[in-house]
């Protein structure tokens, strides 16, 4: 576990149940587990959070946060199209590096949120794929629209599978590699004879 006595219990309880949920399923984990993790009751958790699906919902609701306040502000910072990709591609590296359980638990567990909860999380991935296809529309002029999105879409999937792939390097060299390699993946020309089987 990577909880730690400095942590504010909230943040413990957070860090806990994103690893417990990763590793053995939502609804595998009971309250008693997550507060064991975190060295306290399971009662004790009512204290900060109303459940478990409770702190789900934060989980998946702060690295949405994160990572949609993160692209919003690139296109102030980076005029350059090519370096705002970069950016974006060193934003979603870093999240994935750091958060790894957290996006183990997107990929499995958002089953386990309300469907208001999953509607708006899918319309803020949405927004956060936007971010991706507009930063790589001007540097593939070689694509539509739509094939931008979705070669966009698809680089944020090497990203993300990432999470749950177990690779024997540190962390430094798994944030090196997916970098080069989602860039390199964004970027290539070979793309677009994929998406236009004809040309």
């Amino acid at each position: 576990m990577t909880t730690t006595s400095a942590q504010p219990r909230r943040e413990q309880l957070l860090d806990a149940a994103a690893e417990l949920f990763a590793e053995r399923g939502y609804h595998d984990v009971g309250i008693d587990d997550i507060g064991a993790a975190a060295g306290i009751s399971g009662p004790g958790i009512y204290r900060h959070f109303p459940g478990k699906q409770a702190l789900l919902e934060v989980l998946v609701d702060r690295g949405m946060t994160r990572l949609l306040d993160g692209a919003h502000s690139i296109p102030a910072l980076h005029r350059e199209p090519l370096a705002a990709l970069e950016a974006l591609v060193d934003l979603h590296v870093d999240f994935a590096v750091t958060q790894r359980p957290l996006i183990a638990v997107w990929g499995r567990e958002t089953r386990a949120l309300s469907e208001n909860d999953r509607l708006s999380l899918r319309r803020r991935m949405k927004a956060y794929e936007d971010e991706w296809a507009a930063a790589l529309i001007p540097l593939r002029a070689d694509l539509d629209p739509a094939q931008a999105r979705s070669v966009a879409v698809l680089g944020l999937a090497l990203l993300n599978g990432s999470a749950v792939s177990s690779l024997d390097v540190t962390p430094e060299v798994r944030a090196h590699l997916l970098r080069r390699m989602t860039l390199a993946a964004l970027l290539s020309r070979g793309t677009s004879g994929v998406l236009n089987p004809r040309s």
